[in-house]
């Protein structure tokens, strides 16, 4: 299934995703289509959700206020699980970033992906492997506020090999070395988007800016990837198509 051009519904769990990771999101929300439905939930009489005032008004999100009235009992989870099928039965989007690093949305996840609707996870390094490995695609937030925050003169979206990166980029193009092996076609092409759903299955927190680039898309990525100074994929629209084959 190709993940782009969806119609997005973004469902943001502010008790543990603080409102300097939501440009991120949708930074990354933008690869993958549009966003139709931008809600936040939380508490918002309590002072550590106050961050997210200015940006509710600057992008135009919707709050669901949910007061909790029992202690031990998360009821911005239960909000936010009943909103999202709410959603899910009006058949109006094709995939749900649910924005938490919490477990407790791993079988709203797996609901999602049992009626073939794409599961966008975007949460801190804490997040839960049973949570990253319900969705589809899993944005590492924290990981790509550092990258951002760091000097980068890497202008291109090629990736930057350092000597702390260099064995993750050696790590990603054996995979992606590998899963051209099995699906190219008899000239070696194979759909780059095929690729991408292939590699989000091995990998589903990839993201170049994780591997150096400055950029997030793919395509200049893995374009950009040389070994001993000679690129390691070709990558060409072919019959307008975008087609990814390894360098001979």
């Amino acid at each position: 299934m190709e993940i782009k051009d969806r119609t997005i519904a973004l469902l943001i769990d502010s008790d543990n995703i603080s409102s300097d990771y939501f440009s991120i999101i949708l930074d990354e929300l933008s690869q993958y289509g549009k966003v139709t439905y931008r809600r936040l939930y939380g508490d918002f009489t309590n002072p550590k959700a106050n961050g997210w005032k200015s940006v509710l008004l600057e992008y135009s999100i919707e709050q669901i206020q949910q007061v909790t009235f029992t202690s031990g009992k998360n009821a911005t989870d239960s909000k936010m699980i009943i909103d999202a099928m709410d959603i899910l039965y009006k058949g109006n989007v094709d995939c749900f970033c649910l924005a938490t690093s919490d477990s407790d949305f791993t079988n709203l996840a797996m609901r999602f992906r049992n009626d073939n609707l794409i599961v966008i996870g975007a949460g801190e390094d804490k997040t839960p492997q049973s949570f990253r490995r319900a969705c589809d695609i899993f944005i590492s937030i924290d990981k790509l506020l550092k990258t951002r925050e760091q000097p980068n003169n890497n202008r291109k979206g090629k990736a930057k090999k350092t000597e702390n990166s260099s064995q993750k980029v050696d790590r990603i193009i054996k995979i992606a070395k590998s899963i051209v092996q099995e699906g190219a076609d008899i000239d070696g092409w194979m759909h780059f988007s095929a690729f991408m759903n292939e590699l989000w299955r091995k990998e589903n927190d990839f993201n170049p800016q994780l591997y150096g680039a400055q950029s997030g898309k793919p395509i200049p990525f893995f374009k950009g990837l040389t070994t001993n100074g000679k690129a390691v994929f070709v990558l060409e629209k072919r019959s307008n198509i975008d087609k990814i084959k390894i360098n001979k």
